[in-house]
């Protein structure tokens, strides 16, 4: 299973492809954990083939996987070479998520005409989402202050009430990059996860204090879009940071969906303010 160092190798990998100069320390500490993980060895060639190839990924995960279905068709037939299919060929050889997706369905269809002998160890769960209501905006978790604006951006207002509910979780601190070396965090002053505020779409929010400087903190927003299948199609959601009305940074999430803000004064966390668009 991925851990977070199997996502620090990642991004330091990613780091040292941008600019190798600078970074070539950073790529050795992720060659060193890939070659011992047998998850990061089982998934980096996906990673490898992303980073090396000219050709573009016209398709979304969301869009790779409705084609699933009409692609295991014509792959029975024998036709998955006309050029129709070459976008989702494509996909698969680069996206591991949605390589696992079109494994099980093929699992599925060898079953369903008698070409294996046992269960799949799991079945996809179903997509219900046509049942939900048009509306983006479902009913409020209960003691999290959020709104939508009139622009619809979803706004989370942190108070010293509200940080008094949220309890630190029992795991280690989850951010950890090439720019931020992990020996520098010390524990997690608190942590928000808010998952039906806006349809598709999941905000983590975690403050790590930092060892060197308790003053200061780390503040993590991470969104999730679970509608684009995870790393790595989950950046560009616009995340805006401010304490009180004064705007302090603003991001755009990486290709994992976080947007990192350094050198937070630790006491201005009862007074911070997150607006988040997504955008498509």
């Amino acid at each position: 299973m991925q851990t977070t160092d199997c996502r620090l190798a990642i991004e330091q990998l990613l780091a040292y492809w941008e600019n190798p100069d600078r970074h070539r320390a950073q790529a050795d500490a992720a060659i060193s954990h890939i070659s011992k993980c047998p998850h990061c060895e089982g998934r980096i060639g996906y990673l490898v083939r992303a980073l090396t190839t000219d050709e573009e990924d016209s398709l979304t995960c969301q869009e790779c996987q409705d084609l699933l279905p009409d692609y295991l068709g014509a792959e029975v037939e024998g036709q998955t070479h006309k050029a129709r299919w070459r976008p989702v060929a494509f996909h698969l050889e680069t996206c591991p998520h949605c390589s696992a997706e079109y494994a099980t369905l093929s699992d599925l269809l060898e079953l369903a005409h008698g070409g294996r002998g046992e269960e799949p160890p799991d079945y996809p769960a179903p997509d219900l989402s046509f049942l939900r209501q048009e509306e983006d905006r479902l009913p409020q978790p209960t003691g999290i202050p959020w709104r939508l604006d009139e622009l619809g951006r979803l706004i989370i207002e942190f108070s010293a009430e509200l940080l008094r509910t949220l309890q630190p979780p029992a795991y280690q601190p989850a951010y950890a990059t090439a720019r931020l070396k992990s020996d520098k965090s010390s524990k997690t002053l608190c942590q928000l996860f808010l998952k039906e505020a806006v349809k598709d779409l999941e905000i983590t929010i975690t403050a790590e204090e930092l060892r060197d400087d308790p003053a200061c903190c780390t503040v993590i927003v991470e969104a999730n879009i679970p509608s684009r299948g995870g790393w790595p199609n989950l950046a560009g959601t616009e995340v805006t940071l401010k304490r009180d009305e004064r705007k302090l940074d603003a991001q755009l999430t990486d290709a994992f969906g976080k947007a990192v803000f350094e050198g937070v004064a630790t006491d201005d966390l009862a007074h911070l303010t997150f607006e988040i668009e997504s955008r498509a």
